[in-house]
């Protein structure tokens, strides 16, 4: 079974909602999702009314003492998740149906211990902007997304005690390790990195990476088609959204 992580906090139950949809329509079915935080009763109750409206998956709610960091919250859930496999899942980001299924694969089909994306679309919710983002351009090993972990959970070190951060330590301890890395390229449509202006890093961060990561127009072309039908097939839709290309834009609807 693969065991969904997220980490969510009160004032994100809106965002919440739709990676709640979202995991609720993956076409994997040997999975759950643990959902931890640091909040309120009511806080919690209002994470298992939005955990019972998705009768037909396994969503957990589990409550921890305040005063952690991201990293250690991520520790608590790996700890508490009942799955021999583990995924990061964001509780603000987006995920396609096949988003497991796709890194499921690659990783039974490498015999690694992890596999994570090696490309991500990025929006820009503010202004409606889509960039397709190509981290393979990285030096290696470390030229992937590193929020995409799906991972064998016995294999996996400790995240560090960090507020933000706390992903590049742990995959460069994983790496370390020896362990074999499955990357899974041109699937960038199964994963979007949503850019809300209350991240843990700010927008001028997000607009550099997009900036200079960014498909150029000839590599973004070869993919519009696919990409349309992928992007349509996200429920709760995306919405309207523009991809800078070149001297044009790419419209979606």
């Amino acid at each position: 079974m693969i065991s969904c992580l997220t980490i969510t906090q009160q004032p994100r139950l809106h965002l919440l909602r739709r990676a709640l949809a979202d995991f609720a329509g993956q076409v994997y079915s040997d999975r759950e999702l643990l959902i931890v935080h640091d909040g309120d009763a009511k806080f919690g109750g209002e994470l298992d009314a939005l955990a019972r409206a998705h009768p037909n998956a396994v969503i957990r709610v589990a409550a921890v003492t305040p005063g952690r960091t991201l990293g250690e919250l991520r520790n608590l859930a790996i700890d508490e998740a009942r799955g021999d496999f583990v995924c990061q899942w964001d509780d603000d980001d987006r995920y396609h149906p096949l988003r497991l299924e796709l890194q499921w694969n690659a990783l039974i089909r490498e015999n690694a211990v992890c596999c994570l994306l090696s490309d991500q679309l990025h929006w820009f919710a503010d202004r409606g902007e889509l960039y397709w983002d190509d981290w393979d351009s990285e030096p290696y090993p470390m030229n992937f997304v590193q929020g995409t972990l799906l991972a064998r959970k016995r294999d996996l070190p400790r995240y560090r005690a960090l507020a933000r951060g706390e992903d590049t330590p742990f995959m460069l301890e994983l790496l370390a390790a020896g362990h074999r890395v499955a990357r899974l390229r041109d699937c960038g449509w199964s994963y979007v990195y949503v850019c809300h202006g209350r991240n843990v890093w700010n927008n001028a961060h997000h607009t550099a990476i997009s900036r200079l990561k960014h498909l150029r127009p000839a590599r973004l072309l070869a993919r519009e088609a696919a990409l349309r039908v992928r992007l349509a097939e996200y429920n709760p839709p995306l919405g309207p959204l523009r991809m800078p290309c070149g001297d044009r834009l790419l419209l979606f609807d």
